[in-house]
């Protein structure tokens, strides 16, 4: 998961006679806390995805395949005997898993890295918006498993059932369950964790609405590391989870962070500026996505800012106006921290 020299810099924090000492002399180097995720290549799946059903599975030449292969034979059958399959037409079956499995706002966390990733269902999903909400719904959360049946567990959301219900119905659905619902993080490392190393890498596109709670402890221009990190983060965003229609992150800047962002004049900061921008204008255009970013409660579209900028510039040149919404993002940004 991590690179060596990240490895390296923790080992010698962790046999300096003096941990705090030796975190204040690595701090400017570090990356950023997502970088190792974004990194590091996906663990093996055990056994093969579930994908979309293919009718060639029947045929001689599937047959023979199967034979001469070792691994455990992963078969869909048609299920004539069960009506809501049989009888059904799929695009009705469609509306039904998206009645079923849909309309949620689920928030995710785990209690540490490396720990199971729980959810629960949104009480007021009404104002997910709205400020704080999260803290104020958090107040739900049980710790019990969020997957189980509901009879077993109130407040249990009841989504797997009808997932492991067969294969078919499974690659009919799962892609309902990741763009029906909004998913909610507020934790770096339960975020990607499930992102990067639980969900398949093919599923990534059903994502629609996504919210982080982001924790950006250094600034992205701090070091090469922390530069890289934080291009991955928008390229993640921009090339694999490439179906978001609503991107929505809180960036939670500690103080050293905040005071660069306040020394630093608008126009020198596309270096970190535009990664976003670059994204947020790519999907904007290609599906109508909304991006908003959040820094001490105030909000900022990057779209609507260029759509200003190109109504008051609009005799320039591409780059310049990407340029130019930078800047201004930059500024309101820097103006939100006080």
């Amino acid at each position: 998961m991590a690179y060596w020299g990240d490895i390296a810099l923790k080992t010698w924090v962790n046999i300096s006679p003096s941990s705090q000492w030796a975190n204040r002399q690595v701090e400017p180097y570090l990356g950023l806390p997502f970088g190792g995720y974004l990194q590091g290549a996906p663990p093996r799946r055990q056994r093969a995805l579930t994908g979309p059903l293919d009718p060639s599975q029947d045929s001689i030449w599937h047959r023979m395949q199967i034979f001469s292969s070792l691994d455990t034979e992963q078969r869909t059958d048609e299920q004539t005997e069960c009506a809501f399959l049989s009888k059904l037409p799929y695009d009705v079956r469609l509306i039904i898993y998206e009645m079923v499995l849909g309309g949620n706002v689920l928030h995710l966390s785990a209690q540490k890295p490396g720990s199971r990733i729980v959810h629960y269902v949104c009480k007021q999903p009404d104002k997910i918006a709205e400020q704080d909400l999260h803290h104020t719904c958090s107040d739900y959360s049980n710790g019990r498993p969020s997957s189980a049946p509901r009879e077993h567990y109130p407040q249990a959301t009841g989504l797997l059932p009808l997932l492991v219900a067969c294969r078919r119905i499974y690659s009919e659905a799962i892609g309902t369950l990741y763009s029906a619902n909004v998913f909610e993080f507020t934790q770096n490392f339960a975020a990607f964790s499930l992102l990067k190393y639980i969900i398949p890498s093919q599923r990534l596109p059903c994502f629609r609405h996504l919210r982080l709670h982001m924790r950006i402890p250094r600034h992205p221009s701090l070091n090469s590391r922390a530069t890289r990190d934080w291009q991955n983060l928008w390229a993640f965003f921009r090339d694999e989870m490439s179906g978001l229609q609503n991107l929505y992150l809180e960036l939670q800047m500690l103080q050293p962070m905040e005071e660069q962002i306040q020394a630093t004049e608008d126009n020198d900061a596309e270096r970190w500026i535009k990664p976003i921008v670059v994204m947020a204008l790519d999907a904007y255009r290609r599906r109508g996505c909304k991006v908003e970013l959040e820094t001490r409660r105030v909000r900022h579209e990057p779209a609507i800012l260029y759509k200003g900028i190109v109504q008051t510039n609009g005799g320039n040149n591409e780059d310049m106006l990407v340029g130019l919404t930078c800047a201004s993002l930059h500024e309101h940004i820097r103006l939100s921290l006080g």
